[in-house]
């Protein structure tokens, strides 16, 4: 393929053609960072090359390299008129009408979305992290915020034993009676009496306060609420689709569990949304595991109980190019909107060498449609799409939401911020911009452990800057940046005292251990309680620098050329289904005065 790549490049019509035509050639082949020969078309800036790789050769103007670019973008960015127009044509839409795949990113698996009038709200798994279940809302489906958790009060959370990759899983939203209703699997430690329990919750207002939790002790995961026409209640959760009714205020269960439907590929099917459209029933299940056989299918039956008949079209989403940019795609619900067009929300992975999926499951958005015999297709049978058109919506006007009951941080804070388990009570404290966190003597590798707060990695090149005031710490005790995935794998860099002096920390945990202690003594002359450090982080895939100031300049200090242990397929111990976060954290019986972290 590199001939048809410097051919096409060039802007060599006719030795394109002869290559295509004329040589065992696979012209959907792309080269290493996953750019097609229409991508390098463009860069010939010459239509007529555009136009044969298109129409001719069939590639798609609107797929993604692995930086996320298609060739869309570069006929934007390089400012080539005739080949933008052309694409607009071709494919339906300008460029400042598109949008990109993943909406939501960084650790947003499991989403499950619901519209009320002109607001869409948006739910997705935490798992150990507290706050439980964050609440987003949108106006366009492209932007989202989030204006709250379903669950705030740690007394009702039960994380405080739980190991990480456990918690909450897999979480529904609906509306229904003028409340909204949030339920949840709680995934347990093994050993403990249930594995696993359902939990509901509901709210008259989106962003919260949500009551107290029911819960459904009925075994499995990844259960929804559907709201019947005529006003009954019904759970669903797995294995396969199975359905259980549910009070009036959906609080308890009032019938057994039944099965609905087992898949059409019978491979761990899970996450099943129930739906009404017309005189039938549409139950959607995610099949094949969360890796890369994940997949989208339904059935229908015009009666809720069924039997359910599955769509010759099955599975409408499943990522069938092993080296595309979005992989492990599944777990969807749809939404219609206030034209009644349809679109759905799914998980999806965007991997580091094929192989790293640090960022954590992120939530993509395809349009759904529906063929004449009334089966639902997602994004015209292509499979995942890289670069769409949005969605045609009323935008104006704002939701008005309260601040979430845990609000009050610092201005250089947001609402995404979480921390393992559960809160820091009295150890946290604000004033102003300054944010002041009382540690423990529990190490990040103590699930006890919870003077640490988090914020999800959205990107796989970023760089972080961590500033705070030096205490008065002991040999034991450190404080700073983390770079964090659960209790079995994180980094730390930071200050701690060393023989009597305060120095720079990088401490790498895999595992069962630190497998890298570095200690800098690179400090000013001068330095001592109260004085203020910043610490810097640039990350490029793996890799990552650090660096340090203390008011002489930032001094490099650390390059690690590998942290695949930020990610699920890292390391093999525990559970592990989030992504890499990145943070604060304080270590000992000492209160860190951090002052930003952007």
């Amino acid at each position: 393929m590199e001939e048809v790549f410097k051919a096409a490049e060039r802007g060599d019509l006719e030795e394109l053609k002869r290559l295509v035509e004329y040589t065992p050639v696979n012209v959907t082949d792309t080269d290493r960072d996953h750019n097609s020969a229409l991508y390098y078309g463009v860069k010939s800036g010459s239509p007529d090359v555009v136009r044969y790789l298109t129409e001719r050769a069939g590639l798609n103007p609107t797929a993604a390299n692995r930086n996320g670019e298609t060739p869309y973008d570069l006929a934007y960015h390089s400012g080539c008129r005739e080949i933008l127009d052309y694409f607009a044509e071709r494919c339906g839409f300008t460029w400042e009408e598109s949008y990109h795949n993943p909406i939501r990113r960084g650790c947003f698996p499991d989403p499950s979305i619901v519209r009320v009038g002109d607001d869409f709200y948006m739910v997705n798994s935490t798992f150990c992290f507290f706050p439980c279940i964050p609440v987003s809302h949108s106006k366009d489906l492209i932007h989202w915020q989030i204006i709250g958790y379903a669950v705030t009060n740690p007394e009702y959370a039960g994380l405080d034993e739980l190991e990480g990759g456990r918690g909450y899983w897999a979480p529904d939203i609906s509306y229904a009676d003028g409340r909204f209703y949030i339920t949840a699997t709680l995934r347990l430690n093994e050993g403990m009496a249930e594995k696993r329990v359902q939990m509901i919750t509901s709210s008259e207002r989106p962003e919260g306060p949500y009551e107290k939790p029911s819960w459904i002790h009925e075994d499995g995961i990844d259960p929804s609420i559907f709201h019947d026409s005529d006003g009954r209640k019904y759970m669903l959760l797995n294995r396969g689709a199975r359905i259980l009714e549910l009070s009036k205020d959906c609080r308890t269960q009032i019938s057994k569990a039944s099965l609905l439907w087992y898949g059409d590929w019978k491979q761990k099917p899970e996450g099943p949304h129930l739906i009404k459209r017309g005189d039938f029933y549409y139950l959607f299940l995610a099949e094949g595991g969360t890796g890369m056989g994940h997949r989208i299918t339904v059935a229908r039956s015009k009666k809720l109980m069924g039997p359910y008949e599955p769509c010759p079209y099955n599975p409408i989403l499943h990522q069938w190019d092993q080296h595309a940019r979005l992989q492990c795609c599944g777990h969807g619900k749809p939404v219609q909107l206030q034209d009644g067009t349809w679109w759905i929300v799914y998980l999806c992975l965007r991997k580091m060498d094929g192989k790293y999926g640090i960022l954590g499951r992120e939530t993509s958005l395809d349009p759904l449609t529906w063929t004449e015999d009334g089966w639902p297709v997602i994004n015209r049978g292509r499979g995942p799409g890289d670069q769409q058109k949005k969605p045609v919506l009323n935008v104006s006007g704002d939701m008005d939401v309260s601040a979430p009951p845990h609000g009050g941080y610092p201005a250089w804070m947001g609402y995404e911020w979480m921390t393992p388990r559960g809160p820091l009570g009295d150890r946290l404290s604000f004033d102003g911009n300054i944010l002041r966190m009382k540690g423990q003597k529990e190490d990040l590798n103590d699930i006890q452990c919870r003077s640490v707060l988090v914020r999800r990695q959205e990107e796989f090149s970023f760089q972080v800057q961590c500033q705070f005031v030096i205490p008065d710490l002991s040999d034991e005790e450190s404080l700073g940046m983390t770079c964090y995935y659960d209790e079995n794998s994180y980094l730390k860099y930071g200050v701690c005292r060393r023989e009597g002096r305060f120095v720079v920390l990088m401490q790498e945990y895999v595992g069962d251990g630190y497998r890298n202690e570095q200690f800098h003594d690179i400090l000013k002359d001068g330095i001592d309680c109260g004085s203020v450090i910043s610490v810097k982080m640039e990350a490029d895939g793996l890799k990552r620098e650090f660096s340090c100031d203390a008011g002489n300049g930032w001094r490099k200090t650390d390059v690690l050329e590998d942290t695949c242990y930020l990610s699920s397929e890292g390391i093999s111990k525990g559970k592990r289904f989030t992504g890499a976060m990145a943070g604060i954290y304080v270590q000992g019986e000492v209160r860190g005065e951090f002052l930003k972290f952007v």
